[in-house]
């Protein structure tokens, strides 16, 4: 982490700033914007929607200018758009900040990943990954902590602070990212894994072809079936904790007859189990194949689902217990896929077009951002259970999907270190020759 430590110390202020506007963002805009909650909603969903397409967009744009910059950009139009939010008091006005603010996000994530790959080396990915995870939990629960002290002490004024301080971390973040750039790797320097099959396989997939013709852009990576395959996974793999971070507070409370306090609990111990486990999981599953570990994690969904699906069914005493084991399942589960499928799409990408490859990766959270929400309210709608059944389903088919990606990436981009009896052999072949 030596000569990183300005990209670390960004993502925890970029996180804390989030923890602490987050919880209380469509109160603002209810109390003190006095607007009508349906409206707010329209409009924020809206301007996700409309904001997607800053995806591909800003890959392009990175693998252009590069993801320090685009990062800075994302900051500032944030900072924009917060600070509109503080004369915001009619919809066609929150409309417009909302858009400058969500684009900024989108803009961010699109460049972070990039950025974190750029930094770490291959054998440091998933552990990068997997910290950067943990740093922005560590911001968003202080974050949220102090969240709620401010709003409570401060009251209408507290909110204006929240706003303000979100703003101040959007500048500070790209103050450090601008006052010390962080240690990476030029993209000519980088290794490039993208070529490196496995062995026996012959490279004739339209990507190998398109490479071959020294061609660029999204004809590449549209005509990389692997990664399109990655990145539909993706999908899922978001989907999964969206659909916990909705629906688990309302299944709760109403289905269950469970109160906010102990739901908060649930979501307390969700977020102290990525701080203190997040890193520990990832390098126990260093020596295995990255599709094989993101298969496990399909299993402790699966798993997490059906416990969740059977609560009604279990007895008021085993209740709670059973939620917490089901929270830690389902976290678990999270933990290994969000960042080891994140390292496999970096590693499985060609060096000149990793913007692009990462920006498309990234649009699979905005897909599932945008699916999570109409689902969970129609099949909780159909019956509350149905939630958690319905969405055994797409993790089965991600399944199989995973077999068939791991005959057709490279030894490299499936291992985040090679183990040793592969590397021993090659030293025995040597020799024989």
């Amino acid at each position: 982490m030596r000569g990183r430590e300005a990209l670390v110390l960004a993502f925890l202020i970029d996180a804390l700033g989030t923890g602490l506007y987050q919880p209380f963002s469509l109160l603002y805009f209810q109390k003190i914007a006095q607007l009508d909650l349906p409206a707010i909603g329209v409009a924020l969903t809206v301007a996700t929607i409309l904001t997607l397409p800053m995806n591909p967009i800003t890959g392009s744009l990175v693998d252009r200018f590069g993801a320090r910059r685009l990062v800075v950009v994302s900051q500032l139009l944030q900072v924009i758009g917060f600070l509109g939010y503080l004369f915001v008091r009619t919809i066609p006005l929150l409309f417009a900040m909302a858009f400058l603010v969500t684009a900024g996000n989108r803009i961010f994530y699109a460049s972070a990943t990039t950025l974190i790959a750029e930094v770490a080396g291959h054998d440091e990915r998933d552990r990068w990954f997997g910290f950067v995870g943990v740093t922005q939990n560590i911001g968003l629960i202080v974050g949220g902590l102090l969240a709620g002290l401010i709003v409570t002490f401060g009251g209408s004024n507290g909110y204006r602070a929240l706003i303000l301080a979100n703003v101040c971390s959007f500048l500070l973040m790209a103050l450090a990212l601008c006052w010390r750039r962080a240690a990476h790797q030029p993209n000519g320097q980088v290794e490039d894994l993208s070529r490196d099959r496995v062995e026996g396989l012959p490279d004739d997939s339209l990507r190998g072809r398109a490479l071959a013709d020294g061609r660029v852009g999204y004809r590449v990576v549209l005509a990389d079936r692997p990664f399109l395959v990655l990145v539909a996974c993706n999908v899922v793999f978001a989907l999964c904790p969206l659909m916990m971070s909705l629906g688990l507070p309302i299944y709760a409370t109403e289905t269950l007859k469970l109160s906010t306090a102990t739901v908060g609990a649930l979501f307390a111990f969700n977020s102290l189990l990525v701080i203190c486990t997040q890193t520990v999981t990832v390098r126990l599953l260093e020596s295995f194949r990255r599709t094989r570990s993101l298969l496990v994690a399909c299993l402790l969904w699966i798993v997490g689902c059906l416990l969740f699906a059977l609560a009604p069914l279990i007895p008021s005493v085993l209740l709670i217990p059973s939620l917490f084991g089901a929270v830690a399942i389902y976290t678990f589960a999270g933990m290994i896929a969000g960042s080891i499928s994140a390292a496999l799409a970096a590693t499985s990408s060609p060096v000149h077009t990793l913007g692009r490859y990462m920006a498309l990766f990234e649009l699979a959270w905005g897909i599932a951002g945008a699916i999570a929400p109409a689902m969970f309210a129609w099949l909780n709608a159909a019956g509350p259970s149905r939630t958690w059944i319905a969405l055994m389903g797409p993790v089965l088919i991600v399944g199989p999907l995973l077999l068939w990606l791991e005959a057709h990436l490279s030894v490299r981009a499936l291992y985040a270190r090679r183990p040793v009896e592969m590397r021993s052999g090659k030293q025995v072949a040597r020799r024989s020759e």
